[in-house]
């Protein structure tokens, strides 16, 4: 698939013209992961985010009571999904630790490529940052659902 239209398919590129994304597709860096191997972790810092281009990864939160070190499983993400966009928003350290499930390909995009756009072509740059707002609003509002589905479960 040719990945400028695989990029503007998702959430995050959705919008962006042709020209700019392929503009902002020489900023992206590919990167290739092992199954099992791990990608960020939890704590770390960190300066980009990742688009998934192949493969799915497991999104770990560490957590006292978990067998795995790196702690208790709470998100699968898979092909168009997107990670690490917090620490490009709030610049604090990684919120989870990220693993391979099977062979995966990454795009990655790190703060300073985001500044480039900003500085090049500000309209672009505006419609990257309200996706990612979007995204995260959809993200928040899916995490207040399961906050009220929990105690209701949990009472029964």
């Amino acid at each position: 698939m040719d990945t400028v239209r695989f990029l503007q398919e998702q959430p995050l590129f959705g919008g962006v013209g042709d020209a700019a994304m392929r503009a902002i597709m020489q900023l992206m860096r590919p990167q290739e992961f092992t199954a099992g191997e791990v990608i960020v972790h939890e704590g770390q810092e960190g300066d980009s985010l990742f688009v998934i281009c192949n493969g799915e990864v497991e999104v770990l939160k560490s957590c006292p009571a978990a067998v795995d070190p790196l702690g208790k499983r709470i998100a699968l993400l898979r092909v168009g999904d997107v990670f690490g966009e917090m620490e490009l928003i709030d610049m604090q350290y990684r919120s989870a630790s990220i693993r391979a499930l099977e062979p995966v390909r990454l795009l990655a995009l790190d703060n300073g490529s985001l500044f480039q756009i900003h500085e090049s072509d500000s309209p672009t740059f505006t419609l990257i940052v309200m996706n990612l707002a979007r995204e995260l609003s959809r993200r928040l509002r899916r995490l207040d659902e399961l906050a009220v589905a929990v105690p209701a479960a949990a009472a029964d």
